[in-house]
């Protein structure tokens, strides 16, 4: 083999190698991509589902009712903590209030449970949210997007808010006489404020409607804020995320587990 023979053979194995090496890094490029944006979804998952797991822990531990409050455009309250934030917090269960009919006049009791606001868990502060990702929606789980089957790359299959100030978390429950923490005197009621652990670790459902009582799951998504609009760097070609994970909670156990793309 003459020298201008071997140079050729040597150019042209050269050439089959950065071939090989671009499809290779075809190949790797979106599990690498997963790899660096998918690292706050998981980290603003694990960071919720610790809060869940030391709630509930909390509840049975100290026999009380331990509310973990996850701030969000309906409470309206600790905005520095919206979509992602959390605190512990102790509530009391008051069972009724007397009311007038204003048809007949005569005494009515209101039968739906209240849940009174009694103050932060002693040495916790809060939690703050993760830059990146965030809590956008909370489903009760027999929704029928069901979340229980995934396949990696395919988006969410539920409808996501594009604005904050559309973000939906119906499930969570009403606080009465929360005090933030910046404000030692001003009471106020929240709305859609807290998942609440009862004294034997399950979670309490939507107060006075029994069908209300279900799993629920959280959808914690890769986002970024431009003022009240959403954007989602991992999308698909109608805009839905493609990249998150979701949570759900036990109502009877109380135990939280991952629901994850295969």
């Amino acid at each position: 083999m003459n020298k201008r023979t071997k140079r050729n053979f040597t150019l042209i194995e050269l050439l089959v190698v950065m071939l090989l090496m671009g499809v290779l890094m075809t190949l790797m490029l979106p599990a690498f991509k997963r790899m660096i944006t998918g690292d706050q979804v998981q980290q603003l998952s694990s960071n919720l589902k610790l809060g869940l797991e030391q709630a509930q822990s909390h509840a049975i531990t100290s026999r009380r009712y331990v509310a973990l409050i996850l701030p969000n455009p309906q409470m309206g309250k600790n905005k520095d903590q919206w979509l992602g934030g959390y605190r512990m917090a102790y509530v009391d269960r008051k069972r009724s209030d007397m009311k007038t009919d204003e048809t007949t006049g005569k005494p009515i009791f209101d039968r739906t449970p209240k849940w009174i606001f009694k103050g932060w868990v002693p040495d916790t502060t809060w939690k703050a949210p993760v830059a990146g990702a965030k809590l956008l929606l909370i489903v009760k789980g027999d929704d029928p997007s069901a979340y229980d089957q995934f396949k990696e790359g395919e988006s969410l299959d539920i409808t996501i808010p594009a604005k904050i100030s559309a973000i939906e978390m119906s499930p969570l429950l009403k606080i009465n006489d929360y005090i933030p923490e910046a404000d030692s005197t001003n009471k106020s009621d929240v709305d859609h404020a807290a998942i609440i652990f009862s004294p034997y670790g399950g979670i309490i459902g939507a107060p006075g409607q029994s069908d209300d009582y279900h799993n629920l799951r959280l959808a914690i998504v890769e986002c970024l804020e431009n003022g009240d609009n959403l954007i989602f760097p991992s999308r698909d070609t109608q805009g839905k995320p493609t990249n998150y994970l979701v949570l759900e909670v036990n109502r009877f156990t109380g135990r939280t587990k991952y629901h994850q793309p295969k």
